[in-house]
């Protein structure tokens, strides 16, 4: 009876997600290494997130960990072409006990024309009214729209952007995704179309 009782409550805290731990470090690297971090019963998830952002010859990495919501997670592999920059992406949520340890590998980031055209812009106003045509590279076949909101270090940045984007970018509904406290985003009111292999004016 003992026995069948303690298997019991243990089945219930399994149940409930109070035994989750997520390894919790933050780093301008593609790896990070951190402590064990008891999840909040509302974060049921373990988050690893990686981003490559590429402006001219410059390349910047940050690689977040922790607990999160499962609706928080991510899709992934992600890369886009913004005017003047590039950006690559790739996560991997997990609901076992510091099942976010090592790193994620970032998708290859197509170098290739492939002949497909996007309106892009990049702006701190939310209509990002387009001031040039993008080329899409690789594996980029949509045309995306995002209003972003991020915070980050107890601060918010806001911004919006327009380019070309793969399918897992290819959004419609407002997103909410990251490890609370730490690093989250949310686009608001993204927009994703087929990227035409014609696109002569600005904003068509």
């Amino acid at each position: 009876m003992q026995v069948s009782l303690i298997s019991y409550v243990f089945s219930i805290l399994l149940a409930t997600g109070i035994c989750l731990k997520c390894e919790q470090c933050s780093s301008g690297t593609n790896s990070c290494t951190g402590t064990p971090q008891n999840c909040k019963k509302s974060e049921n998830a373990c988050l690893i997130q990686t981003i490559e952002t590429t402006i001219g010859k410059e390349k910047r990495l940050t690689t977040y960990k922790g607990c999160t919501k499962h609706m928080y997670c991510p899709r992934s592999p992600m890369s886009f072409t913004f005017p003047s920059m590039r950006e690559r992406r790739a996560a991997k949520c997990c609901r076992k006990d510091l099942c976010n340890n090592g790193t994620v590998t970032l998708p290859r980031l197509g170098i290739r024309l492939n002949s497909l055209k996007c309106p892009g812009c990049f702006s701190k106003d939310p209509k990002c009214t387009p001031t040039e045509i993008i080329n899409c590279n690789g594996w980029e076949t949509n045309c995306v729209y995002y209003d972003v909101s991020v915070e980050q270090d107890g601060k918010t940045y806001t911004f919006a952007k327009r380019g070309c984007g793969t399918i897992h970018a290819c959004v419609n509904e407002q997103r909410i995704f990251g490890v609370p406290r730490h690093y989250m985003e949310i686009w608001k009111s993204p927009q994703c179309t087929p990227a035409p292999r014609i696109l002569s004016k600005i904003g068509k």
